[in-house]
């Protein structure tokens, strides 16, 4: 559909309804009606029915003689994102993060003792992970990824997951003895992130955060997988790390809304 407003259907009052409820923001959380006609164009006797419609609708309430949000406009966004799936809320941020890194990234689960690619965003044509896809699975232990998923989660879960694991190793940078590993993982737990350095295979680098559950259980990981060629430890952990981590919040917001 183009943009222009279809003259068949299109309801003004709606429309304008609407730009009532966009006139408020975070500088603007309380509006004098001579405030919602200079934010909205709309004239003040037409503004004031639209803001008391809303007041007994619920989505604005009154606020020494001006107009506030209610808790109520919640409910538009908890409705759209109880009907979004995890990939569905993760992929434009994972856009986001990739077009200002210029670096893929993923969103990951776990499967027994693989790790599932559910989503991911391909900055630019690269040799290393070229294969890789959604649907995608490879080995926890040698994946920042699979740290970050497993790394939170109580210490028989990570016992069983690494006795259900083929374990190999695909470099000698590869950690293949269960206490090693969870000793690499404590430190994971400490700083809040996981990396991969040369695991899974030589000159592959990445870090990855762990996404929550509202009970606080690691449900899925995001990552920014580059190469040595092109990053650093220092950069990823400098310019990286810092927007990956904005990243998983913004998604953990969404989660603790959906019922």
């Amino acid at each position: 559909m183009s943009g222009e407003r279809p003259s068949n259907y299109f309801v003004n009052s709606v429309a304008k309804g609407f730009e009532v409820l966009k006139a408020f923001d975070s500088s603007s959380a309380l509006l004098t009606l001579s405030d919602l006609e200079r934010k909205t164009g709309i004239n003040k006797a037409t503004a004031r029915r639209f803001a008391l419609t809303l007041v007994d609708l619920g989505y604005l309430k009154i606020k020494d003689n001006k107009f506030a949000l209610s808790p109520k406009v919640l409910d538009l966004a908890a409705h759209y994102l109880e009907s979004l799936t995890l990939p569905d809320m993760a992929h434009p941020i994972l856009e986001s993060i990739a077009s200002r890194v210029k670096e893929s990234t993923n969103l990951a689960i776990l499967d027994e003792a693989e790790i599932v690619y559910v989503t991911r965003v391909n900055a630019a044509k690269r040799i290393i992970g070229a294969n890789l896809r959604v649907g995608s699975r490879l080995p926890y232990y040698a994946t920042s990824l699979g740290k970050a998923l497993v790394a939170w989660l109580p210490e028989e879960e990570r016992k069983r997951v690494w006795d259900s694991a083929k374990v190999e190793a695909f470099t000698d940078k590869t950690i293949t003895d269960f206490d090693e590993l969870e000793a690499h993982l404590k430190i994971c737990r400490e700083q809040g992130y996981a990396e991969g350095n040369d695991e899974l295979e030589i000159g592959l680098r990445s870090i990855a955060v762990p996404i929550f559950s509202r009970k606080h259980e690691p449900i899925a990981a995001m990552n920014i997988s580059t190469n040595t060629i092109r990053s650093t430890e220092e950069k990823i952990k400098n310019v990286y790390l810092p927007v990956l981590i904005n990243g998983a919040d913004e998604l953990n917001q969404m989660i603790k809304y959906q019922c």
